[in-house]
């Protein structure tokens, strides 16, 4: 059992409190609020990885970032002192600080929390593969019902929730609706239902790495350094390949495979129409909209290497 292995089997071996157990879930099940009692069972631990992911998000704003981000806020404003730039900032030198530490902070929780579920998915699938976990037809892939699969459904919910009350704070609205969404779809993975295609569709988040490590690499590193500038370029196209790979190949294929599979088990009497429907629609328009992005990105990589070379042209013009 490695590193990861044991952090996930300790916030899930964390037992939800006396009172939790002998009056809150006892009133959610009466009050009829919630009628999954593969949701009842295990909301305690869902909550629990909201909190750890909270925490590592409070460690990093108050302690692990800020230096470097006060930091990288000095040399910026050295740099325009030394250019001559005059540049009238909104915000103090320290609000900038502060700003920059916390959202460096969200990124290393949605660095942390992708390499969780990657890990938990890409284990899950390739022991699926192996013949480990058996699942041979429509039937068992729609109503199955695992550990693996929960386990994953669970830091998956918790994330969003995090995800979605914390871009309250700090972000804008399509953020917050997104952690919402994201919480409602696989809310119904834990019911269960589809719980097969949760790790399938979490590997989409196979580009969300290297998204995050351009995040930092841009804030953080000196921008005019040929090393990091190399690096950067090296990241955005290992982002790009991931993306494609992850959001558009695999994204399409799976939701093909997911309509077929409802297509097969429409007449079971355990097939729910609206959640089936909820999840084909909100995976359709995820996916038109991952093919517009990687559209748009790839324009702007073909420019910015058009650019670069129509100025390496320029610069050898005026050598010569």
């Amino acid at each position: 059992m490695n590193y990861l292995d044991c952090l996930i089997e300790a916030i899930l071996a964390v037992p939800a409190p006396k009172v939790w157990s002998t009056k809150i879930i006892p009133g959610i099940r009466a009050s009829g609020w919630v009628e999954s009692e593969a949701l009842l069972n295990n909301l305690h631990s869902i909550l629990y990885v909201t909190a750890f992911y909270h925490l590592v998000f409070l460690l990093s704003a108050w302690f692990l970032f800020p230096k470097i981000s006060q930091w990288k806020i000095d040399s910026l404003l050295a740099e325009e002192k030394a250019k001559d730039i005059k540049v009238e900032h909104k915000y103090s030198r320290t609000q900038r600080a502060k700003s920059l530490s916390n959202q460096a902070a969200l990124r290393l929780v949605s660095f942390l929390q992708t390499v969780i579920v990657l890990y938990l998915s890409i284990a899950f699938l390739i022991s699926k593969e192996r013949g480990v976990i058996p699942f041979p037809d429509p039937a068992s892939r729609i109503f199955a019902d695992t550990r693996e699969t929960r386990v994953i459904c669970i830091f998956a919910i918790g994330y969003f929730i995090w995800d979605a009350l914390i871009s309250a704070a700090y972000s804008t609205l399509p953020f917050v609706m997104h952690g919402v969404v994201s919480t409602a779809m696989y809310l119904i993975g834990i019911k269960p239902y589809l719980q097969y295609y949760a790790p399938v569709f979490l590997i989409f988040e196979l580009s969300n790495p290297f998204l995050n490590i351009r995040w930092f690499a841009s804030k953080y590193l000196p921008s005019e350094n040929r090393l990091a500038s190399r690096f950067q370029l090296f990241n955005n196209l290992i982002f790009l390949v991931t993306f494609f790979l992850g959001r558009i190949a695999w994204g399409w294929y799976q939701i093909v495979c997911l309509c077929y599979d409802f297509y097969m088990v429409s007449d079971d009497p355990r097939y729910l129409y609206w959640d089936s429907l909820i999840i084909v629609a909100g995976n359709l328009v995820l996916d038109v909209l991952n093919a517009y992005w990687f559209k748009t990105m790839v324009g702007v990589a073909i420019k910015a290497v058009k650019g670069g070379a129509q100025k390496k042209r320029e610069d050898v013009k005026k050598a010569c």
